[in-house]
């Protein structure tokens, strides 16, 4: 959204509405998520949670992460909403901030936590969540809503412009992803590959890193074939053939986002033995 400042009005009110679903599906996962966490602690069934979540707020160094995460959400969202078009540069850095501490409350309350509070594996993977949501959310985000309303509402300069930011954002997103994964993977695998196809945790990093691979050919041929050809005007079908790999680039992000999910909760292999 910062990337489109200069958007059209007609495409403010529909990018604000996507906003705010955005914004509203992430309070409701994550306090589910806080209703989870509160049944396998407790071993209670997650409809009896509610009975355990003031001890697990105030007794755990999971509750301290989310409470803390959780303030940070309700900022973060107050400021972005009211802010989205970049105009008001103080108040969309401390939204991007308060963002930051949400995703660093995530990190605290994961395996990388192992190491100790705000430790190098902390830092390490809270790069890597910020850039693989930064990257998977600009591809998604373009793909389903941004791009197919700039095609409607905007001239060819405006879609050229936006097309060449998608591409440099998501090449940085892409790079750091690439060097903060290489060392979550190696800390992950105990620096020995025996554990990426003897355990869950190293077939489902395995899994990943195709699907990684994937997006970042289908990105790699957006940016140096149709990039291009989008940035000086070419015909439609250059533009229609963008949208098309982004579309599969999206369905591999979305695959990434799964895979990353379930080694959230998946124990590393380097703790197996193997």
């Amino acid at each position: 959204m910062l990337m489109l400042g200069d958007a059209p009005p007609l495409m403010r009110h529909p990018l604000q509405r996507l906003a705010t679903g955005c914004v509203a599906t992430l309070f409701v996962a994550d306090i589910a998520n806080l209703l989870l966490e509160a049944a396998l602690m407790s071993g209670a069934a997650p409809g009896a949670a509610f009975a355990f979540l003031i001890p697990v707020l105030t007794q755990s160094h999971f509750g301290t992460t989310w409470s803390c995460g959780f303030v940070a959400l309700i900022a973060w969202a107050a400021l972005l909403l009211g802010s989205w078009d970049g105009r008001r540069p103080a108040r969309t850095s401390v939204a991007l901030f308060a963002a930051a501490v949400f995703a660093f409350s995530k990190t605290a309350s994961s395996h990388a936590a192992d190491a100790g509070d705000f430790a190098l594996p902390e830092w390490v993977h809270w790069a890597h969540l910020c850039a693989t949501a930064a990257w998977t959310g600009l591809v998604i985000a373009s793909r389903l809503c941004v791009l197919p309303m700039l095609r409607e509402h905007a001239d060819g300069q405006n879609l050229a412009r936006f097309v060449e930011r998608l591409s440099a954002a998501a090449t940085l997103a892409v790079a750091v992803v690439l060097m903060s994964g290489i060392y979550n993977a190696d800390r992950g695998l105990g620096g020995s590959l025996v554990p990426l196809m003897c355990s869950d945790w190293g077939r489902i990093l395995a899994a990943k890193l195709v699907l990684v691979a994937v997006a970042i050919v289908l990105g790699g041929v957006n940016r140096l074939v149709y990039l291009p050809r989008v940035r000086h005007g070419a015909p439609s079908s250059a533009a229609h053939a963008f949208l098309t790999i982004l579309r599969v680039e999206a369905v591999a992000m979305v695959g990434v986002l799964s895979a990353a999910a379930v080694l959230a909760h998946t124990a590393p292999g380097a703790h197996l033995g193997i």
